[in-house]
């Protein structure tokens, strides 16, 4: 099918052709009709995308600042890994379009309805579309989908009005009357009060109605307003001055509220701000629920008891207002362009030329699949590997290290979305691109596959591909509970978990001079994440979870085996767990969530008869004791070493090199990790089943 997206490294928008995502419980698949190109929001969309790095860094200093604290904590390489492969993609353009329903998901939508989508990253400017339950809204009869296009710039008009707390017979100033700015007016006399607009340019203040320059405006809402002033401003201008927002102050009336709903800096003397006892709110886009992502991707919606409008309730009164006439958007139409020609549409934007609303129209042709590609001939002695997930982990560390060894034919990409899965496949020039991983688990052309997802999914797709001859390696954890572990479990096969400490020359050289029973502490401080981030998810196993398994592993591997019992206790993110061996060897594991500044993120301390030990963030280690000494690398976590054992076992060249029980044990552990935080006692380490 056809989608619109902008490369991120040469800021070039582009039509190209993606595999159609998969039907999934919770999203309606729907085959798009009409998508629209908001002329405010897109245009700085694609700006943005299209400046050098530099313009970036200066766009998005807070980006910056996560760079450094990357470059602080894991040097940087890592840091520049994470921004070539933030690049190194495809952007997914639009975020309010229409069509047909072809598959419900269990929503209860009706295939073959109509619906209209909202949502960046879900209703892009795509022949197919998958999109949450609580963003996709059936359209009553009567609707033209075309007009159901406007859903979500018209629905984040109406959020703003609704926290301006619009009424009948309010006066309500709109500065900056772009797509928004027009939506708004329209509203506004649906709602049954008096709009007035501002803006430069004289086209749109012609066609929003009762409207004025910067100049003229405080006449025009005093003369409006018998002199009051305007009961609420909404700013919808996008530009670098905060002059839109210190005309809002000044045709306020005492105690007005001015919501922005714009791009506009937050910069106002306070003394106008006081002296009306104004209210200032920065609308937050569809309404609630937007960001939030248990409501967006978990389709959990908000009780309407206490939680009236939401982002999708906010979608749905404006499909309403459609259909009963009280909001017309047709004429707000400036162009209607075919989406095979979209690279002109936003051509067309950029120059401005008039621009305000542009569809893109779709046809079946813009929705047919994509022919599948053919797999060139066999390389000897290559191991064809599969890629499952293309994120930033496979970005950054997983496809450039496996594109770099020599026996390696990177031969098929799979992502939940067909854009994510071609920027990575144009990057390498792999030939397969689906969304579909159990194509990948089926072909016979692959001998390996590689599994990097949301960890929620590792059990079903590692147990599918180990029953189907394939080689796996499946980043930690194996699985999120005890029934996806006693899948595997029974399913044994060529597997390693993506455990790469292990690997690490100086974690090596560490286990090499201990003996047992050795005492192992291993000391871990992060960062929070940000809020609503997929790992804190607990159907994603939960952060701790997603990441201390990496140090049980670890402390089994310097320990010499599997731990037999552990004990952990939980203190908000953060953990510190007890392990106990057979052979006698005990370690630690504590996993503080803080503020670590310039601390190191990892340090372990080890101690035997051999000697002491101290390994500081896999860059040097210490010999204490009568072998005293130290050793200093390159920070070397034991990726590359990983990926080279893996490939060189799928290729039937050795053994794995470490054994499918000892990681069902380690997987295990994990798990009575949570279990024991939440009993408060210690737990026996038990395969299940």
């Amino acid at each position: 099918m056809k989608q619109v997206v902008q490369d991120l490294r040469s800021g070039e928008v582009q039509v190209i052709e993606v595999p159609a995502p998969q039907p999934r419980q919770g999203f309606v698949l729907v085959e798009v009709t009409h998508s629209l190109i908001s002329s405010g929001t897109e245009r700085a969309l694609v700006d943005l995308g299209g400046k050098s790095l530099v313009g970036k860094a200066r766009a998005r200093p807070d980006l910056v600042r996560r760079t450094v604290d990357v470059a602080r904590a894991e040097g940087v390489g890592a840091a520049l890994d994470r921004v070539r492969s933030r690049l190194d993609r495809y952007a997914d353009l639009g975020y309010s379009c229409s069509g047909r329903v072809l598959d419900s998901g269990g929503t209860g939508h009706t295939v073959g309805g109509d619906v209209a989508c909202v949502g960046a990253g879900y209703a892009s400017h795509a022949g197919v579309v998958s999109v949450p339950r609580t963003l996709a809204v059936a359209l009553p009869p009567g609707v033209d989908p075309a007009d159901a296009a406007f859903a979500a710039p018209a629905a984040i008009a109406l959020h703003a009005l609704r926290l301006a707390a619009v009424e009948p017979g309010a006066v309500v100033a709109v500065i900056g009357l772009g797509l928004i700015g027009q939506l708004a007016g329209r509203l506004v006399h649906a709602a049954g009060a008096t709009a007035v607009g501002s803006d430069p340019q004289a086209d749109r203040r012609e066609r929003f109605g009762t409207s004025a320059g910067a100049a003229e405006f405080a006449e025009l809402v005093a003369a409006s307003t018998r002199g009051r002033g305007a009961d609420a401003v909404v700013i919808s201008a996008a530009t670098a001055s905060s002059e839109p927002l210190a005309l809002a102050a000044a045709v306020a009336r005492d105690r007005a509220r001015l919501v922005v709903v714009g791009d506009v800096p937050i910069e106002l003397d306070r003394r106008p701000l006081y002296e009306k006892e104004l209210s200032l709110v920065v609308a937050r886009s569809y309404g609630p629920g937007r960001y939030d992502r248990t409501y967006e991707e978990g389709g959990v919606d908000l009780p309407a008891g206490y939680v009236r409008w939401t982002e999708g309730r906010n979608v749905e009164a404006v499909v309403d207002l459609l259909q009963d006439g009280r909001l017309r958007v047709g004429d707000l139409v400036t162009h209607r362009v075919p989406v095979a020609e979209a690279e002109r549409a936003y051509e067309t934007l950029q120059r401005g030329d008039g621009a305000l609303a542009i569809l893109l129209e779709f046809d079946s042709a813009a929705r047919a699949p994509s022919p599948p590609a053919a797999l060139v001939a066999r390389r000897e002695g290559a191991v064809r590997v599969g890629i499952i997930g293309a994120g930033d982990f496979a970005r950054a560390t997983l496809a450039p290290r496996l594109a770099a060894l020599d026996e390696v034919d990177l031969a098929a990409v799979c992502a939940r979305t067909g854009s994510s899965a071609q920027s990575l496949a144009d990057r390498y020039r792999i030939p397969i691109v689906t969304t579909d991983w159990r194509q990948l688990v089926a072909s016979d052309e692959l001998d390996a596959l590689v599994i990097a997802t949301p960890h929620a999914e590792h059990a079903e797709m590692a147990a599918a591909a180990l029953e189907a001859g394939k080689a796996v390696l499946v980043e930690k954890p194996l699985a999120v509970d005890e029934a996806g572990l006693a899948r595997i479990a029974a399913t044994p096969g060529p597997l390693l978990v993506g455990h790469n400490r292990r690997f690490a020359p100086l974690a090596v050289r560490l286990k090499a001079a201990l003996v047992a029973p050795a005492v192992v502490d291993v000391r871990v401080a992060v960062p929070s994440l940000a809020p609503g981030h997929w790992l804190e998810d607990p159907e994603q196993g939960g952060r701790i979870l997603g990441e201390i398994s990496h140090f049980v592993d670890l402390a089994s591997y310097l320990a010499g085996e599997p731990p037999r019992e552990v004990d952990a206790a939980q203190a908000g993110d953060s953990m510190v767990a007890l392990l106990r061996f057979a052979n006698g060897s005990v370690a630690s594991i504590a996993y503080a969530v803080c503020e670590p500044g310039r601390l190191p993120k990892e340090r372990i301390e080890a101690f035997s008869a051999a000697g002491a030990y101290v390994l500081d963030d896999f860059r040097r280690l210490d010999a204490h004791g009568a072998g005293r000494g130290a050793v200093k690398t390159k920070r070397d976590k034991g990726h590359d070493a990983e990926l080279r054992a893996f490939v060189a076992a799928a290729g039937g060249k050795v053994g794995l090199p470490v054994a499918f029980s000892e990681q069902l044990q380690i997987a295990a552990a994990s798990l009575a990790l949570l279990e024991s935080a939440r009993s408060g006692r210690p737990v026996e380490v038990r395969l299940p089943g």
